[in-house]
């Protein structure tokens, strides 16, 4: 009988531990809202197409618009403020050079960091990772709260096909260690956009299902990652 209930105990606390550890990890991490929040999207073209107030071809509503639109409805009593900078093209080096005038000047208390694609095709990864690193501690040295994106894609095939997706792995990777390294909560876009397309893309095509041209995105795209975002906050 003592057997079983020393056998029963450590089976309690074994799960005890493993739902800490769950919770310590990045990916199923979430920020809390606090009154008068202001939430800046930081990044390259992907968070520029999201927060332009005029619709395009492929786009009527992007996902830094959709989160705002949510995000204060939800909490119309914090008066939360939804933001972005970005410009196409860049990359973290990019990001680095515009911080202070551009993104701290504003004083933001949340910054999600939507950075990679251009990076994985345009520089070394240890630059990268570098660069990455700096970028939080500077952000997080200011007081800020971020939340680190995983990149998303070059092509939307979903058997590793994409002519980039070595690179592209790789330099997620990348960013899932910095968050766990900076015990920032990450926001995996890349397992997310991959487990989608193993799902809903059949024919394995190189573009249309989140993207409209492999790496920007469409409006399923935009409404996929807007719910993808909105899932970090609590």
């Amino acid at each position: 009988m003592h057997l079983r209930s020393s056998f029963a105990a450590l089976q309690i606390l074994s799960c005890t531990i493993l739902a800490f550890a769950a919770e310590d990890e990045p990916a199923k991490r979430q920020v809390e809202l606090k009154k008068g929040d202001k939430i800046i999207f930081f990044g390259d073209s992907l968070t520029n197409l999201a927060g332009e107030e005029k619709p395009k071809e492929h786009v009527k509503k992007g996902y830094v618009r959709i989160v705002r639109e949510k995000l204060q409805e939800q909490h119309k009593d914090k008066n939360l403020e939804v933001d972005w900078v970005a410009t196409g093209g860049h990359t973290v080096p990019d990001l680095l050079k515009r911080l202070d005038k551009d993104v701290l000047s504003k004083k933001p208390n949340i910054v999600v960091i939507q950075i990679g694609c251009n990076d994985a095709r345009r520089l070394p990864k240890e630059t990268f990772k570098s660069s990455l690193e700096e970028l939080i501690d500077r952000l997080q040295k200011a007081g800020v709260q971020v939340i680190q994106c995983s990149l998303t894609s070059v092509g939307e095939k979903h058997d590793g096909t994409n002519k980039d997706d070595p690179n592209l792995e790789a330099f997620a990777q990348v960013e899932r260690e910095i968050a766990a390294a900076k015990d920032v909560p990450l926001n995996d876009l890349r397992k997310a956009f991959v487990g989608y397309w193993k799902k809903n893309n059949a024919d394995n095509k190189p573009s249309g299902i989140l993207t409209y041209d492999g790496n920007h995105f469409n409006q399923n795209g935009m409404d996929f990652v807007a719910e993808q975002m909105l899932s970090k906050f609590k």
